[in-house]
């Protein structure tokens, strides 16, 4: 895990590296503090001599007991002001860090799901990637920027106070060591099953974000079907898992937080009664005692610290794991080594004995020969489920077939980079999908360097403009979430708008009327007719009325072309045509 998150780090390598000597020195001063209390209380109070290596500061006061204690409180002032500045720009320098780091592997992760295939998405719930996303992310900056900067600051204090410790008592200072092995063995017994539980934390916050935004994406429904409480009572379920495995987890870190109290406890008490009984004997100084006892509880501070430093170290290993798991993997449609940019596009689309499935389903499409000439209009129709929008989708490559070949003008699909294969490819969808910003940039989508008077032209020829000059701020009117600020048929309006603004030579269509009424049918056929004229277009519809300006019907079922031809053709001899129609048109009455 270290050496993939390693580049991130090296990009800031210099402030951390500041970071890490801000927090070495903000230790080092703090090492200092004691002596200043030892020389008050044997210098000043008691009278001592200095000697050793004060003997220098003796000679510069004279002997002055006063004007030691003038130079103490001075230095005293110093070592204060250099710590609370030192504190101050590691804190700064590690949050600094911290946020680059974060932005820079959140910017990462959102650009490789974008990448990401709609096989990999049609698999996850999009509340748990967008946990990994946030969260995730945010409690891996904890272990890998903030813990080693910590980390290296406690090891630099232990080291320092423990060789100083050994100078004034080397038994005590054995005895005091002690601590460490025992804490050691406790942190080996409880950070596998710490993680194991926080991992499994992890995963219920995901499915509760999964749930909470599916739906509040569909609180329209929800509330429809009057279903607010079941949809709380599914909510409150997972809540109640995510309790139980984040209440093991802090189980665990209450044990392993409660043994290092205890353990140090017991060492210091120790400690600290032979160290008394040495000062009463004679062998060490009061204000050894003082500089001991001092570095003893600064010593066991960071060794309490160490249960606090497991359990975010265990957060954020599990963190770090679940956002490398998605980085790993690798999108299953993308350019060829030797992919090249595609030439403009005449039209036509053939199908080359196509086949597709999804892995570990059965057979989605099977044998499917078809081709589409330039400016053909033809029409899929069948029963639902049987492979229309898969069908369509294995032209702009959202999937790549399992066997047999797509090809546009006579070359696979995948010959082509992705971009310049999709830039020629316009789509509207079944759900028009709308975004909140302006309408100008809804329309512009595809086609960012369209003028204003291009979106104006575009929204004409989709008979959305009076809809939007209409609007509080016409084109510059921003849509709540999804485009709820319109009604179904203006957003699909808008959605064609964006197709058109795009001027691709290939249009499909997914069911484009589906759920509008007679009215908002009639603004969209006619948006729709201003869109296909001269171009290779492919509509999916079981309702005969979007039908009627087809060339041909292809009609599909089982995965299958089962047959085609114009709309008598197929009323002639084609008896499940029939069927399927007499259903749509009742469906149609009803």
């Amino acid at each position: 895990m270290w050496s993939r998150l390693a580049p991130y780090l090296r990009r800031q390598r210099g402030r951390f590296i500041l970071a890490t000597l801000c927090g070495v020195g903000f230790t080092a001063a703090g090492l200092a503090e004691p002596w200043t209390l030892k020389l008050i209380l044997d210098n000043v109070v008691l009278s001592r001599p200095l000697s050793g290596a004060f003997a220098p500061l003796g000679a510069m006061v004279d002997g002055n007991r006063l004007a030691l204690l003038n130079v103490l409180v001075v230095a005293i002032l110093l070592i204060a002001a250099a710590r609370g500045s030192l504190y101050y720009f590691q804190q700064l320098l590690t949050a600094r860090v911290g946020q680059q780091v974060t932005t820079q592997m959140r910017a990462e992760l959102y650009g490789h799901l974008q990448r990401l295939s709609f096989t990999f998405h049609d698999r996850r719930r999009t509340g748990d990637l967008l946990a990994r996303l946030t969260s995730d992310i945010r409690l891996l900056r904890d272990i890998f920027v903030s813990l080693p900067i910590a980390i290296t600051s406690e090891l630099f204090l232990v080291v320092g106070m423990t060789a100083v410790m050994f100078v004034i008592d080397a038994q005590l200072t054995l005895l005091a060591l002690a601590v460490v092995p025992a804490l050691a063995v406790s942190l080996r017994l409880y950070q596998k099953p710490m993680r194991k539980a926080i991992r499994r934390q992890r995963e219920r916050e995901g499915d509760i974000a999964s749930i909470a935004s599916e739906v509040l994406g569909a609180i329209k429904v929800v509330q429809g079907f009057h279903r607010e409480q079941h949809e709380v009572d599914r909510f409150n379920l997972q809540n109640r898992r995510s309790l139980r495995t984040g209440l093991k987890a802090a189980r665990l870190e209450a044990k392993l937080r409660w043994y290092a109290e205890v353990t140090v406890a017991v060492v210091t008490a120790l400690v600290l009664g032979i160290a008394a009984r040495r000062v009463l004997a004679g062998a060490l100084s009061p204000g050894d005692l003082i500089v001991f006892v001092s570095y003893l509880r600064t010593f066991n501070r960071p060794l309490r610290r160490v249960s606090r430093m497991a359990e975010r170290s265990a957060r954020g290993v599990t963190a770090g794991e679940r956002v490398l798991e998605l980085l790993a993997v690798e999108p299953e449609v993308r350019d060829a080594k030797d992919a090249i940019v595609a030439p403009q596009f005449l039209g036509q689309v053939r199908f080359d004995d196509v086949h597709f499935q999804h892995r570990k389903h059965r057979p989605v499409l099977m044998d499917v020969r078809l081709t589409i000439e330039p400016g053909e209009r033809v029409g899929l129709v069948g029963p639902t489920g049987v492979g229309k929008s898969t069908l369509v989708s294995l032209i702009p490559r959202f999937y790549d077939p399992t066997s047999g070949r797509v090809l546009i003008d006579g070359r696979d699909v995948r010959d082509y980079t992705l971009p310049s294969l999709r830039s020629q490819i316009s789509l509207v969808f079944q759900e028009p999908v709308l975004f909140a910003t302006t309408v100008a940039e809804n329309i512009a989508y595809g086609c960012p360097d369209a003028t204003e008077q291009d979106i104006v032209a575009a929204a004409q020829r989709a008979g959305i403009d009076p809809v939007i000059s209409a609007l509080p701020d016409g084109y510059a009117t921003v849509l709540g979430e999804r485009g709820g600020t319109l009604s179904g048929g203006q957003r699909q309006c808008v959605a064609i708008a964006r197709a058109i603004i795009k001027d691709a030579p290939i249009v499909i269509l997914d069911e484009p009327l589906v759920g509008l009424d007679g009215r908002s049918s009639d603004l969209v056929l006619r948006a729709l007719t201003e869109l296909m004229h001269g171009r290779t277009v492919i509509i999916i519809s079981h309702r005969l009325v979007n039908l009627q300006t087809v060339d041909r019907i292809v009609h599909l079922d089982d995965g299958q072309v089962v047959d085609q031809g114009s709309h008598a053709d197929l009323v002639a001899r084609d008896r499940r045509y029939c069927t399927l129609m007499r259903a749509a048109g009742a469906e149609a009455a009803s």
